[in-house]
């Protein structure tokens, strides 16, 4: 008898005002997922995929020395290296922090998604879903920006933006040029939200990435 492979298991970390159910279309279509708190990512394991906010934190992982066979990042920014630019971002961020936490959530999340990296299909989001250290402690505007730390890392990376994103097309194609093992894929016909606009071109993708890391 030939040995069974085991399911190459795919960690997924969800963006600002996402939950672990947003992954779920992706064990519909037969992945072996697991969906962890943002603050307690495995520090090993198959696939670690990132999803913006996500995203970041898994660079942050990885270059702290977890251990993945393949990382995939998806609409994820390398940070913020001005210190001007940084610190207007952590004052931008606390400004909507403060609108989250005190003006009605849906004027809030209407306006929020009406910023033109947003641009595109919007997911079903309550209260319940913001998390405030999305903009306090994990926004490009805190965590350490890691462009300059790529080339440490030595896991294949891949980076996926959709091709209407273009700020994080130009992100994407950067950090596949930095990284050691970098790749990115610009997937058509989406924006900042490539996993759930392009969902079957995401899936083949996916595929492909586990059979590498089988």
């Amino acid at each position: 008898m030939g040995e069974v492979r085991r399911a190459v298991v795919i960690t997924c970390l969800h963006g600002f005002l996402g939950n672990p159910h947003d992954w779920d279309f992706l064990r519909d279509a037969g992945f072996a997922i697991e969906t962890p708190p943002l603050d307690a990512i495995p520090n090993r394991g198959d696939v670690l995929l990132g999803y913006s906010l996500g995203g970041r934190l898994a660079l942050q992982a990885l270059l702290a020395g977890a251990n993945y066979k393949r990382a995939i990042l998806v609409s994820t920014g390398l940070g913020i290296d001005d210190e001007e630019l940084r610190a207007a971002r952590r004052a931008s961020d606390e400004a909507w922090a403060h609108r989250f936490e005190s003006e009605d959530f849906d004027v809030v999340i209407a306006d929020w998604n009406a910023q033109p990296v947003l641009a595109g299909p919007a997911l079903t989001r309550t209260r319940d879903d913001y998390d405030p250290r999305g903009l306090r402690e994990w926004s490009s505007g805190a965590l350490p920006p890691v462009a300059a730390r790529l080339h440490e890392l030595t896991l294949p990376t891949l980076w996926i933006a959709g091709a209407r994103d273009t700020k994080y097309v130009a992100e994407a194609d950067r950090a596949a040029t930095l990284a050691r093992d970098g790749r990115a894929i610009i997937v058509n016909n989406a924006g900042h939200r490539v996993p759930w606009e392009q969902p079957s071109a995401f899936t083949a993708i996916l595929r492909t990435v586990c059979d590498s890391a089988a």
